[in-house]
């Protein structure tokens, strides 16, 4: 998940986090969630500008400054994402789908007709 590093975006990404989870259970189905951004590791690496927190935003934070998830430059936020979808995918499976589509598109295309 891409995200706010702040006291939000934490709450928001524990609760989406609990409710799939959840639902992912009650379905029979086992769901995994990470933030890939914004993360502290990131704001450092990339110096990227930070806030105090809001005086008034009580929920739980692990960190001391806040950070916005399009502080991230897009192609940076584009290459961490592409990296965690790459490190979690089945290069077997996904040429498997690879194949599938193009053998779906061409019974759609023999379907269809000449054009």
């Amino acid at each position: 998940m891409v995200g706010d590093y702040d006291p939000s975006g934490e709450h928001l990404f524990n609760a989406l986090a609990e409710d799939v989870i959840a639902f992912a259970l009650a379905a029979g189905a086992e769901v995994e969630f990470e933030r890939v951004a914004v993360t502290a590791e990131q704001v450092t690496a990339y110096n990227l500008p930070t806030a105090p927190p809001k005086a008034t935003d009580r929920r739980s934070f692990s960190g001391t400054a806040t950070t916005q998830a399009e502080a991230l430059p897009p192609d940076i936020l584009a290459a961490i994402v592409r990296q965690a979808i790459e490190a979690r995918r089945d290069p077997v499976v996904h040429q498997r789908t690879l194949e599938r589509e193009e053998i779906e598109r061409q019974a759609v295309r023999e379907r269809l007709g000449p054009g």
